[in-house]
C-alpha cells in the first residue's frame, strides 16, 4: 500500500479497494487493532525517508478516514454506556486516532459523541455536560507539542464534574504527567481495558446495550 509514485485516480481506487478488502477480511475490530496502526506508522516512516510526498501521505490519510467513518456510520445505533465525548484539543488536527478509538468503543456498545478535531477546551467541558457524558476522550498525536499536553489536561479537568472521567490517548501522551485521576491510554488495547474497568466500577448504572 505504501508506494511512492503514480498516486492518481487509479491508485486511489486501488488503495481504497485494498483497505476495504482488508477490513472486511479481518473485521472492523481486528482491522483497527492490527492493521490501521501499522499502516499509519509505515506511511509516516516512508514520508520521513522521502519515499512519499506530502500529498501522497494526505491521500492515504483521507482514504483511511473515509473508510473508518463509513464503517462507524454502518454500525447499529447504541444507547449503551458509557457515554463518551471524543475530540482533540486546539491545534491537534490529526483525526485517525480519534476515529480508531470511536470505532472500537462503538463496537463495544458505548454511546459515542464525536466533536471532530480542535475543539476549544471550554467547549469540550460544555459538550460533556450537555451530552451527560461519563467520559471525555482526547487523542494526541506525536506531532502535538508534548509540553502542552499536561497543562491542557489540567485545564480541562477543572472544567469537568468529578464524575466525568478524562481519558487521553495516543503517542502524544508518552511523556505526559496526568493530572488527578486522568487515565493515559498509550495503546488501543489500553482503551478497551479502560472501558472494561469503567463498566466494572459502574455496575450500579443501567446495563449497557451491546452489539
Amino acid at each position: 500500500l505504501v508506494r511512492s509514485r503514480g498516486l492518481g485516480d487509479v491508485y486511489k481506487r486501488q488503495l481504497r479497494g485494498a483497505l476495504n478488502q482488508a477490513m472486511h477480511r479481518q473485521g472492523l475490530q481486528n482491522f483497527v487493532l492490527e492493521t490501521v496502526g501499522l499502516l499509519n506508522c509505515a506511511v509516516g516512516e516512508a514520508w520521513m525517508r522521502g519515499e512519499l510526498e506530502v500529498f501522497e501521505e494526505h491521500l492515504y490519510t483521507e482514504q483511511m478516514q473515509a473508510l473508518l467513518r463509513q464503517a462507524i456510520s454502518a454500525l447499529p445505533a447504541s444507547g449503551g454506556l458509557p457515554r463518551v465525548v471524543l475530540t482533540t484539543v486546539p491545534d491537534e488536527q490529526h483525526v485517525l486516532g480519534l476515529l480508531m478509538s470511536e470505532a472500537l468503543l462503538a463496537l463495544e456498545g458505548a454511546s459515542c459523541v464525536s466533536l471532530g478535531t480542535q475543539t476549544p477546551i471550554a467547549d469540550i467541558g460544555m459538550a460533556a455536560r450537555a451530552h451527560q457524558a461519563d467520559i471525555v476522550a482526547l487523542s494526541f498525536s506525536s506531532a502535538f507539542p508534548q509540553r502542552q499536553v499536561t497543562p491542557l489536561l489540567a485545564q480541562l479537568r477543572t472544567l469537568l464534574p468529578a464524575h466525568i472521567r478524562l481519558w487521553a490517548g495516543g503517542s502524544g501522551v508518552a511523556r505526559c504527567t496526568p493530572p488527578g485521576d486522568t487515565a493515559l491510554l498509550h495503546t488501543l488495547p489500553d482503551l478497551l481495558a479502560a472501558l472494561s474497568a469503567w463498566r466494572a466500577s459502574n455496575t450500579d448504572k443501567a446495563p449497557e446495550q451491546t452489539r
